[in-house]
Order: C-alpha cells, then sequence, then structure tokens
C-alpha cells in the first residue's frame, strides 16, 4: 500500500541515505498570502504545469467582495482558479474554487489582457503580446475558452478530494479540478528547507502503465495524459485536417480578399473543435467579426462520420439580413440557418476527415468569404461614415 511521499538525503561520500522530516508550515511560520502565493505567483510550475499568472489576490467583481488567491491562463487558454491553503484545506475549498469559476466564466479577452496589466504593471499592448506568445498563438481565440481549478495545500480533506474525483468524472476527457500536495521538509543537519509538489488528482501517468485492446505496435498510439492534450491537439489531426481546409480555401480566394489571420491550431470546447480565419482590419477580429469551421462527430459512433458548420460571427443585426439576401444558390447554401444574432450556420457532412470533405468545405468556405466580407466592409464603411 502507498505510502506519505518521503524525501531522503544521500550523503556524497558514504552513500548512506537518511530520511529527511516532514514538517508543517504553521511549524516554520510560513504563511498562506506571505509565503506560499509569493512562491506559486513567481515560479508557478511548483504546480506542475506551464501557467502564466495573471492576478494575484483578484476581488474585481460587481457583486461580492470575495477575493481569490491567484488568477492564471494555461496553455491551452483556460482560466485558471488557484487556490492555495497552507496545512489543510478544510471541508469547502473546492466549493470557494467552484464560485470563482463561476464568476469568471464570460470574462472577455479584453478583461484578461486588461487584469494581466494591471497585475503586471503594464501596457496593454505588452499585455497582449505576452499572452499569445503563451498561448504559442497569432491571437487569443482559444482564450477563456474554459475554466478550471487547482488546489494546492499540504493535506487534504476528504470531503475535497471525494468532491475533486466526482466532478472530474462527471467531465469525462476533462480535469475540472487538480489538486497538488506541497510537503515542506527541514533537513536540520543542513538547515536547509524543501518544497515536494505531488499532483494527487488527477493520478497521474495511469494510462502509460495501462495496456488495452488495440494497435499491437508498441509506440504506435501513444496516450495522452491531461496535461498533454493541448500541445497535442497543436498537431493532431483535426488540427491537421481544418488548417488543411482553411488554406485550401484562401488558395481559391483573389489576393484581395484572402484572410490574413487565423488560427494556428483546432481549440477545443466540449462538443467540438473549432477554427478560425479573419482580417486584421476593422471590423474583423477574434471577439467580432470571423469566419469559424466547428468540427464534430455527428454520433458517438465512430463510423458514422462528421459534420462541419461553416459560421460567420458577426454582432451588427444589420449583418445578418444583408448577408442572407446574398446567399442565394441553393447547390452551395441548400443547408443554412441562423442560430443566433449575427451567427450563420452552413452545414456539411462527410463520412471520412479525407481529401473530398476537405475539398467540399474548402469549396463552400471559399465562396461563403468571397460573398460575405464585401458586405462585411461596406458595411463597417457605411458606420464610418455616419461616424464621420
Amino acid at each position: 500500500m502507498a505510502g506519505e511521499p518521503q524525501l531522503f538525503r544521500i550523503d556524497a561520500e558514504s552513500r548512506v541515505s537518511e530520511r529527511i522530516k516532514e514538517v508543517e508550515f504553521s511549524n516554520l511560520g510560513f504563511q498562506e498570502r506571505r509565503d506560499i502565493q509569493e512562491w506559486v505567483a513567481a515560479n508557478p510550475g511548483i504546480l506542475g504545469e506551464d501557467l502564466l499568472v495573471i492576478g494575484k489576490e483578484f476581488s474585481d467583481f460587481d457583486r461580492t467582495n470575495e477575493r481569490l488567491d491567484l488568477l492564471a491562463v494555461d496553455a491551452d487558454g483556460k482560466l485558471v482558479i488557484i487556490e492555495l491553503k497552507r496545512d489543510d484545506t478544510g471541508v469547502d475549498a473546492h466549493w470557494q474554487a467552484l464560485k470563482y469559476a463561476s464568476y469568471l466564466h464570460r470574462a472577455s479577452a479584453n478583461d484578461i489582457v486588461g487584469m494581466l496589466a494591471a497585475h503586471e504593471k503594464t501596457t496593454v499592448e505588452d499585455a497582449e503580446d505576452k499572452l499569445v506568445r503563451h498561448l504559442r498563438a497569432d491571437d487569443l481565440n482559444a482564450l477563456n475558452n474554459d475554466q478550471r481549478i487547482i488546489l494546492a495545500s499540504h493535506r487534504f480533506a476528504p470531503e475535497v478530494t471525494s468532491a475533486a474525483l466526482w466532478l472530474n468524472e462527471k467531465a469525462p476527457g476533462e480535469d475540472l479540478i487538480t489538486c497538488v500536495q506541497l510537503v515542506p521538509y527541514q533537513d536540520t543537519s543542513t538547515d536547509s528547507l524543501y518544497l515536494q509538489a505531488n499532483t494527487i488528482i488527477p493520478v497521474p501517468g495511469v494510462d502509460d502503465y495501462i495496456i488495452r485492446i488495440g494497435d499491437s505496435s508498441v509506440g504506435s498510439r501513444p496516450v495522452v495524459g491531461p496535461r498533454d492534450r493541448s500541445n497535442a491537439r497543436r498537431s493532431d489531426e483535426i488540427t491537421r485536417f481544418l488548417r488543411r481546409v482553411a488554406d485550401l480555401a484562401i488558395d481559391r480566394l483573389p489576393d484581395e480578399i484572402k484572410p490574413d489571420r487565423k488560427s494556428r491550431w483546432a481549440g477545443q470546447y466540449a462538443a467540438f473543435r473549432y477554427y478560425h480565419l479573419w482580417y486584421s482590419r476593422p471590423p474583423w477580429g477574434y471577439k467580432a467579426t470571423t469566419y469559424e469551421i466547428k468540427l464534430r462527430r455527428t454520433s458517438e459512433n465512430d463510423s458514422v462520420g462528421w459534420r462541419a458548420d461553416l459560421v460567420l460571427w458577426g454582432r451588427s443585426s444589420r449583418l445578418k439580413e444583408a448577408v442572407r439576401s446574398k446567399l442565394t444558390d441553393p447547390t452551395i447554401y441548400d443547408d443554412q440557418r441562423w442560430i443566433a444574432e449575427g451567427q450563420l450556420v452552413v452545414a456539411r457532412h462527410g463520412d471520412a476527415l479525407d481529401d473530398a470533405f476537405a475539398d467540399e468545405l474548402a469549396q463552400t468556405l471559399a465562396h461563403f468569404i468571397q460573398t460575405v466580407t464585401p458586405i462585411v466592409d461596406d458595411l463597417e464603411d457605411e458606420d464610418n461614415e455616419e461616424d464621420a
């Protein structure tokens, strides 16, 4: 049966091992806010992943005075609420963090850029650039596509771990709550202090030790763990397919109308993956007007096929009527519908992510872009003339 974490010192000359004593943060005089919070803020790698801290002691909510410990963005663009406890979580640390996640789930990219700028006392432009570099992207498209929680403490109450395990099970494929155990040690012979960080939920590396029925070729189907999902999506089959569709569509367009901005990989929501194309000029932008390709399975049965939605995102109500009046070719737009103000969906179906499906999508997308872009630009010109 697995025991508690242990740390040993090895004497280089005698090669004798000696166990280092585990201690309490409180006995060492360390505080949550003054010490542990500052360690994590300065080195978020303590929590075991690539995080960009964008806020500390954040409390800028409109209807509550509550204050979260740390707020970060992970490598996949999700907002990460970090709650730190010293020697014990108590019984409701998870509930506290869940409330904060609910408060932040509608935060816009501009909100998050502003948080980082305020936290680092820098300009909005520098904060935006830092976020783009953190995401390894050309844009902030994936920013706050979801929220997650990290709880860090020396010990975890069973009420907290039980809730965390249950919540993660209710969100298959995602890890809503990560629990990181922070264990302090004191080496009295050298008067040195050590901090050991262990992810205890989700249990790391389990899939690496499991053999399943499937391809028997060693290494042919690598298992992807929770922290590797975002990196894997950047070059997986769906990202390659959607990038190919976008490139084929752009190649079909005249130079003056080719989108000059696009996603670098396919983002992910619970039900679908997405990819964006837009222009660097107003009113286009990742949070304004953009073209989106959504790709999802038509069923949980992998053999059924795929559905792709070509979406125009736009905030103007005038855009809806102006665009719809132009999409009259039944051979191309036989299945179109408005799902919300300013969002037009043109659906296509394919049996597989093959060249034929990519060509069909690219042809439709190119026609869509060529038809819609001049309308959007004309409306923008009209708005500018009215404002002049």
